[in-house]
């Protein structure tokens, strides 16, 4: 996981590559900060939480200039994007660098009634738990591997994975910033609408002295779930796939 962390940490808070000392600093505990709490997340946590990762697939035949990669033990059929890869015949892949990342999570999130609608909840549920639904996080796409459909894939691996949770869940939410135009529009063409703002969020800032969480408004979005919603053989098989790296990190 810790690629991952790192990762994650260069798209949020370092995309100007800055060489800074200062900065370095206060990106590697950002790094073990989000290294922590994915571990907390899948191998600790009670709450249903499924998290996800793309990588670059390399032909074996490729070996000698990727040394870190890893043996990757599935299929070309089962390869997001596998028209990109070279022609040749070779059947063995290894795994290469982190693309992309995403995580889906049960957690108390109150919309508010005007916002609750019905068949939000489960049958039974109870006031406390209806408080309770998936969120989506920490979704980050290397800046070379976008426009390629990582990122839609990522969300449809989320979507699909909590249709298999034990709680039937019906929507799905998660919070983007509000001054992040992009990434909103990514959502909405994803069947996500904008619910409200919330001006008493906080974010990292990295470009002072110090690490400091400064104020930042973030929008609420959701999108409804069916049971239809990205639930493809192919999902499934990305999901399986992804667990088992996961776990042996």
């Amino acid at each position: 996981m810790q690629d991952v962390s790192e990762m994650c940490v260069e798209v949020f808070f370092n995309e100007d590559n800055s060489s800074n000392l200062l900065k370095q600093m206060q990106l590697a505990y950002l790094r073990n900060l989000q290294y922590g709490d994915l571990r907390m997340k899948f191998f600790t946590s009670a709450a249903e939480s499924d998290l996800f990762m793309a990588r670059q697939v390399i032909p074996a035949s490729q070996a000698k200039s990727n040394r870190g990669a890893k043996p990757l033990d599935v299929t070309k059929t089962k390869i997001y994007n596998a028209k990109y890869l070279d022609n040749s015949k070779d059947d063995d892949f290894l795994l290469g660098e982190v693309l992309g990342f995403v995580e889906v999570s049960e957690k108390r999130f109150r919309l508010g009634e005007q916002y609750e609608s019905t068949g939000s909840f489960s049958e039974g549920d109870d006031e406390q738990s209806r408080d309770v639904r998936p969120f989506l996080s920490n979704l980050s796409v290397r800046e070379d591997a976008r426009k390629s459909g990582v990122g839609s894939a990522l969300v449809d691996a989320c979507e699909a994975a909590i249709l298999q949770w034990p709680r039937k869940y019906r929507e799905i939410v998660l919070q983007v910033e509000d001054k992040n135009k992009l990434a909103r529009k990514f959502y909405e063409k994803r069947g996500y609408t904008a619910l409200f703002a919330d001006p008493a969020c906080r974010r990292f800032d990295t470009n002072g002295l110090i690490l400091r969480r400064v104020p930042t408004t973030k929008v609420t979005m959701r999108k409804k779930l069916s049971s239809s919603s990205s639930n493809s053989p192919f999902f499934m098989d990305v999901m399986d796939t992804v667990r088992q790296l996961v776990r042996s990190m």
